[in-house]
């Protein structure tokens, strides 16, 4: 849970950790990553709150470190941190341009060579949705760092992950434009590893044969699909499909994870 404050005359939000309830969401991510072999989609453990804190002043001062605009730690609690404010939700900024293409895509760009900047340190976030993301006078910053993937994973399938999580999240604003969404995910992909690039795509051929089911569902895979077109045309693979899995970490509200989980079972 997280409340808006004022410290100092300053915006600030307090993070408050609770015990972890997406003990079946979990559970169905970790064993149908277990049945099609897919490690890029490991779910990192379920903490408790006060490792949730810990984990997330770690990542804060790890990506600070490497130069990434992330929000300072102004105070904690046994279970909660006060955080300083960095801006505007990037989802709230794209909500407003979503008739604007030109405007659109310009921000979407600055966001997309955001993360690529953090690759090339050696960085990688888990969750860069827009929601997660901000916008500001001073650039493009990152929020939500309670988990950590590379416990689970490499940093190549991290990185992979990032671009997969960003691409789904951004997807729902190019109904119809999803050309360009390829392009712009073209020109920010264009530096990474080999390794990133194989990583993904054992994702995608394995997952391959769910693109006509996924375009049966709702909202959530409408922009699935716009997200499936953007990855295959800028990487020739389809890597976005590790998304179907991993709305875990969002608001859970994508029905073919749960299919998919009571089908394994």
């Amino acid at each position: 849970m997280v409340e808006s404050f004022e410290v100092q005359g300053h915006a600030a939000w307090l993070k408050q950790y609770g015990d972890s309830r997406r003990v079946f969401r979990l559970g169905a991510l970790a064993r149908v990553t277990r049945w099609l072999a897919l490690a890029p989609l490991r779910p990192p453990p379920r903490y408790t709150r006060e490792q949730a804190k810990q984990v997330e002043i770690r990542r804060l001062q790890e990506l600070r470190a490497l130069g990434v605009r992330v929000p300072a730690t102004l105070g904690e609690g046994e279970h909660s941190l006060m955080l300083s404010d960095i801006g505007p939700t990037l989802s709230s900024q794209l909500r407003k341009l979503k008739n604007d293409p030109a405007a659109l895509d310009a921000l979407t760009g600055r966001a997309l060579q955001a993360i690529a900047d953090a690759h090339r340190r050696g960085g990688y976030f888990g969750q860069p949705l827009p929601r997660n993301m901000t916008l500001s006078d001073d650039g493009i910053g990152f929020l939500d760092f309670e988990e950590d993937p590379l416990e689970v994973m490499t940093l190549a399938q991290a990185q992979a992950r990032d671009w997969l999580m960003f691409a789904y999240g951004v997807a729902r604003y190019y109904d119809g434009r999803r050309e360009a969404l390829a392009a712009l995910l073209r020109q920010a992909m264009r530096d990474d590893p080999p390794t990133v690039s194989r990583h993904a795509r054992q994702v995608g051929y394995r997952l391959h044969w769910l693109v006509r089911f996924s375009r049966r569902l709702g909202r959530s895979a409408r922009a699935l699909g716009n997200a499936i077109f953007a990855i295959r045309s800028a990487t020739s693979m389809l890597l976005v499909f590790t998304v179907l899995m991993m709305d875990w970490v969002s608001d859970g509200d994508l029905d073919l994870l749960r299919l998919l989980a009571e089908g394994v079972g």
